[in-house]
């Protein structure tokens, strides 16, 4: 097991470690976040549509005051820079094509100058409500470099990542590398 830094991180992972499963994995009727109000803020819905699509299902209020915008209903992708799209979208769905949970250390550039660096947790779940599969994430600030607050126009600008970890859930863990 891997050490996470966010309280919240460990909350969503205790949680899911609850619910049942016919398998390695959770059935995604059996998520019911609410019952974890203290991972509402941060929690990130992700539904894997295909390779050039990352839907955002559910984007917490923290989320969304930290990306300056909601961004349900659109692509992850189109928030990463063009020379990384492939591999973040390869880093997303190596969490659904060998079940594991993955721990992201980013740092996060903001429209203000502001850098915020992120713990991004990710479990997957089995979609037994649609035919694409669906990631689960936690996506905490750990380290503030600052006092400041973000503005209320500020926007996501870029991402890095910093470090990336897997966790066995029971299936192993994906070889991806960046």
């Amino acid at each position: 097991m891997i050490e996470l830094f966010h309280p919240r991180s460990q909350a969503l992972l205790d949680y899911w470690q609850s619910l049942p499963r016919e398998g390695v994995l959770p059935l995604r009727s059996s998520f019911f976040p609410e019952k974890v109000p203290q991972i509402l803020p941060s929690l990130i819905i992700y539904e894997m549509v295909n390779k050039d699509f990352i839907r955002f299902r559910l984007a917490g209020t923290a989320v969304r005051e930290r990306m300056g915008f909601d961004p349900t209903g659109q692509n992850y992708l189109d928030y990463v820079a063009d020379e990384r799209k492939i591999k973040a979208s390869q880093s997303f769905f190596s969490v659904v094509e060998q079940p594991c949970g993955m721990r992201v250390i980013s740092n996060h550039g903001m429209s203000s100058g502001r850098r915020m660096f992120l713990e991004v947790f990710m479990l997957p779940l089995e979609n037994d409500m649609s035919p694409n599969p669906i990631v689960l994430c936690q996506s905490n600030e750990i380290k503030p470099d600052t006092d400041e607050q973000i503005p209320d126009n500020a926007m996501l600008e870029n991402i890095t990542v910093m470090r990336r970890d897997f966790m066995d859930i029971g299936a192993g863990v994906s070889d991806f590398k960046d």
